[in-house]
């Protein structure tokens, strides 16, 4: 077999296998990628081995973890080297800023040789001037970085400026393929939280922290009480929580917004929603926002960086400034008053994932992506 028709080997070195949407992207590519173009030579977590890793050994593939509990250092580029050189991939591809910065530097200082392809994300936005410095010293040790939206692109070229013919935008892609309101589903879980069946339930689903906005959600969710009583389900779980869940009290909304942590059964959930929030105060491209669309849920979303690549103000969605909880409320509110407008909304939401943002589409360009950087 020659060099140029052998299966290429594929390593994902990744910060976490946690919930999350770099998460889940992590394990699409790692099990539905084309077996006879790429192999996968396995997946290696710097911290704990979370909820994706043990999907992604359910599936066959093998799941490393370096256990880290704080910031990695000399020693785990030693650890990264020799693993690279016992999986002999043909390519390594780093997800989130920890992961990206350890593979920068193994290559860099010659712990091991290899292509390179870098997903950082949106989290440059956050970072502080020390991880921006270091990121400036390990520019330019990536063959490739991928970002999840245009918006994200943008910044890394005009704001981090990265060089324009390195930085690639990939849609999120979702499978909508047997997506489709559960009835079922809908009346067992409104049941369990005692919604009846024409009241509204609102939902949201993300990591319970700062970038999610979902007090400005649980704010709005208030303001709606009296008015326009509305119900909602957050789905997730995260260092605010104590505090969110201070906030709901304070406010008096306790019967009205729930905190039920992370779900296995997001898809059920799903059905149980009628309106969609995503109240972020910034993000590349939510996988959840995709999966509500994509189900027919009517979204409400902040407009920040990529959201509006994928909600259409008016067309497949309602768009919010961020951090305005008025703003939310009122979105909400015309939601909840108007069946039509919400079918209406949900029905173009669903037709432009199925059009632009399906996996089989995301896999495609990154296999198309790898096959550039090994030159294949």
């Amino acid at each position: 077999m020659s060099e140029a028709s052998r299966t290429k080997r594929i390593l994902y070195v990744s910060t976490s296998t946690t919930i999350g949407g770099a998460e889940k992207t992590l394990y699409t590519l790692a099990t539905l990628l084309d077996p006879k173009k790429f192999q996968v030579a396995g997946v290696l977590s710097l911290k704990h081995k979370g909820e994706y890793a043990k999907k992604l050994e359910e599936a066959g593939v093998v799941v490393r973890s370096f256990d880290l509990g704080g910031v990695p250092g000399l020693g785990e580029l030693q650890k990264l080297g020799m693993f690279i050189h016992e999986t002999r991939p043909d390519l390594v591809h780093a997800l989130m800023y920890q992961a990206i910065q350890v593979c920068r530097a193994a290559r860099k200082l010659g712990y091991a040789q290899f292509k390179l392809v870098s997903s950082p994300r949106v989290n440059y936005r956050t970072r502080g001037d020390w991880s921006l410095l270091i990121d400036g010293w390990l520019k330019g040790a990536d063959d490739l970085l991928i970002t999840e939206s245009d918006a994200s692109r943008d910044y890394l070229v005009k704001k981090m400026k990265y060089k324009p013919e390195k930085v690639q935008r990939i849609y999120n892609g979702v499978d909508i393929s047997g997506w489709s309101v559960s009835k079922n589903e809908r009346a067992r879980l409104r049941g369990r939280i005692r919604v009846k069946s024409d009241d509204i339930l609102v939902g949201a689903v993300g990591r319970l922290d700062e970038q999610k906005g979902h007090a400005f959600l649980i704010e709005a969710v208030a303001q709606l009480r009296a008015s326009n009583p509305v119900r909602c389900v957050i789905l997730g779980d995260g260092p605010l929580r104590s505090k969110l869940q201070a906030l709901i009290a304070s406010l008096g909304a306790a019967n009205h917004v729930l905190l039920l942590g992370e779900r296995p059964d997001v898809r059920d959930w799903l059905s149980a929603f009628d309106v969609f929030v995503q109240p972020s105060l910034w993000e590349g491209l939510p996988n959840s926002l995709l999966e509500a669309m994509a189900i027919g849920l009517p979204v409400v979303a902040t407009k920040v960086d990529g959201v509006p690549e994928v909600v259409r103000h008016g067309v497949s969605g309602l768009l919010c400034p961020p951090k305005d909880a008025q703003a939310l409320a009122n979105a909400v509110r015309d939601l909840a008053a108007d069946p039509v407008q919400r079918r209406g909304l949900g029905e173009s939401a669903r037709q432009i994932v199925g059009e632009n943002f399906l996996t089989r589409d995301m896999i495609g360009a990154y296999e198309t992506a790898y096959s550039k950087v090994l030159g294949i």
